[in-house]
């Protein structure tokens, strides 16, 4: 008995540690090219302010990377036709679309450090539709936990000399906000329509996933895109140094799809916790980068509101 006792510990132990290499790796793939994201889609936005144009091309470059490693055959493809990809994946998509447009818009509108503030809020939106959607109910610590989230991001979006809700009113606010609850509901519409029987008969892993779900929204962004701002992006590109723009956008959307990637790696690696905690983790990496080569420095007000929060969601 206790040779098979130790046999298992070893086992065990065995297993931990081959799964850590991976997850380090894929975490540092994530927090690195989140980060980098950031900056060059900051310093796209700045040169060639069109939000929803860019969104749509960084999800353009998406498809530039997956569609060849398909078709080269260096990736398995999924096994999915076009009706099973437009039932399951064109609402997330959709979801997934108008998401990233809103970030996008939040970003080129305020700065990367109070966008990525207000989208600490994710977990309480997460559970809040989980609980009305799902039928998961949290428990009092998860509740207790969503105190200082709320605290922390209405700390940090106030002025000095009492609370003033305009900058939580304000657009890159509110497009931040709009962008965490599509994210959070196309989350919900994937646990409900993938269950792990359905990824393993399709080839579903998250890298696969991911792909899919680009492809569907970048299709599902382009006529919104091209309507709200097509013909003025379009016009402006024309006056400014095209090629610069366009590498800025090319190379954000590279490291947006490829962030995506791996973080779609590393939460099938996690618990729910870990999840969480990875996740606030992540954000310090990107508010850092913005600080070093975006030149965003923070007030103390900022920092002590965002420290706050990503306390709670730890």
């Amino acid at each position: 008995m206790v040779a098979t006792r130790s046999g298992r510990s070893k086992t065990s132990a065995d297993a931990a540690e081959s799964t850590l290499v991976p997850l380090a790796l894929n975490l540092l793939g994530w927090y690195g090219c989140n980060a980098f994201f950031n900056v060059l889609n900051k310093e796209a936005l700045n040169r060639w302010p069109y939000p929803w144009a860019v969104a749509w091309l960084q999800l353009v470059a998406g498809v530039a990377i997956v569609i060849p490693l398909w078709a080269s055959g260096l990736r398995a493809p999924p096994k999915a036709d076009l009706q099973f990809v437009a039932r399951t994946f064109g609402p997330i998509g959709a979801l997934h679309a108008g998401g990233h447009g809103a970030q996008v818009v939040s970003f080129g509108a305020g700065s990367v450090f109070m966008a990525h503030v207000v989208k600490a809020l994710e977990p309480i939106v997460g559970t809040v539709i989980g609980y009305l959607f799902l039928g998961s109910t949290p428990s009092l610590m998860t509740n207790l936990s969503l105190v200082p989230i709320v605290c922390g991001v209405v700390y940090a979006a106030s002025k000095p000399g009492g609370v003033d809700f305009g900058g939580l009113t304000s657009l890159p606010a509110r497009t931040a906000l709009v962008s965490t609850v599509a994210f959070a509901f196309a989350k919900v519409l994937a646990k409900r329509q993938m269950s792990p029987k359905v990824k393993k008969a399709r080839n579903l892993d998250g890298a696969n996933v991911y792909g899919l779900l680009t492809l569907c929204s970048c299709v599902c962004l382009a006529v919104p895109a091209f309507l709200l701002e097509g013909a003025a992006a379009y016009d402006a590109l024309q006056s400014t140094d095209s090629m610069i723009v366009l590498s800025l956008v090319a190379r954000s959307g590279a490291l947006y799809y490829l962030s995506n990637e791996f973080s779609f790696r590393v939460l099938g690696m996690l618990d729910p916790v870990s999840q969480a905690v990875a996740n606030a983790a992540k954000r310090v990496f990107v508010l850092a980068a913005a600080a070093v080569f975006l030149g965003e420095v923070p007030s103390t007000r900022k920092i002590v509101g965002s420290c706050v929060a990503l306390l709670g969601v730890l």
